[in-house]
């Protein structure tokens, strides 16, 4: 015979779970379909005490919930969290673009492995950025944008072959001109797709 699950809180406050619900990626199509009103969305799941950035892979909705400890889900309303993640996707592709400025500040200097360093989050955060704004989300088109979102895939493919080369060559003018020249105005047309969005949804 089932027992009542245990805990389980949306918005930190406790919730009955129907006794059919074995796992958590039926507790998940549940809170989807059933708990939530319109226009409220998931922000964060935090299973066992951790958040849980895979919540919907696959492997984590097949855990049963009698071995996931404790289940917190955190809900809000969709125009809210869609426009304050815009406005930090906003804040962080201008931070990207300040950091080109001081990753070829360095390279002047000759600061090389303080540069290579902050080269490699910059590279990471650029691959964060493209796999964001390469999803079909309804993103806006740009007319007067640098480069368009159909050749931000082959901007970018062409900015970091030229950028590891001369990475791999030590070749610092090349980093800078290459950072300058091809990847400051694509994170610039990130720039202005996000405000674009941002300005639609005010």
């Amino acid at each position: 015979m089932k027992t009542e699950h245990m805990d389980v809180t949306i918005n930190r406050k406790p919730i009955t779970v129907p006794l059919e619900i074995d796992t958590w990626g039926d507790l998940l199509d549940w809170v989807e379909n059933e708990y939530l009103k319109a226009g409220q969305c998931i922000i964060h799941v935090y299973l066992g005490g951790m958040e849980a950035l895979n919540y919907r892979d696959p492997l984590i909705c097949d855990r049963g919930l009698a071995s996931g400890g404790k289940i917190a889900v955190e809900c809000g309303d969709f125009d809210t969290v869609v426009r304050e993640s815009l406005e930090e996707l906003d804040e962080e592709l201008q931070s990207a673009v300040d950091s080109t400025s001081e990753i070829i500040r360095l390279l002047e200097n000759r600061q090389e492995d303080e540069a290579y360093t902050h080269l490699a989050q910059l590279l990471e955060t650029v691959r964060i950025f493209f796999t964001v704004l390469n999803e079909d989300l309804g993103w806006p088109d740009v007319p007067d944008a640098d480069i368009s979102r159909e050749e931000f895939s082959e901007a970018l493919e062409h900015a970091l072959v030229q950028l590891i080369s001369a990475q791999e060559n030590r070749i610092w003018v090349s980093v800078c001109d290459v950072l300058a020249y091809e990847i400051t105005p694509i994170l610039e047309s990130w720039h202005q797709v996000v405000e674009r969005t941002r300005g639609q949804l005010a």
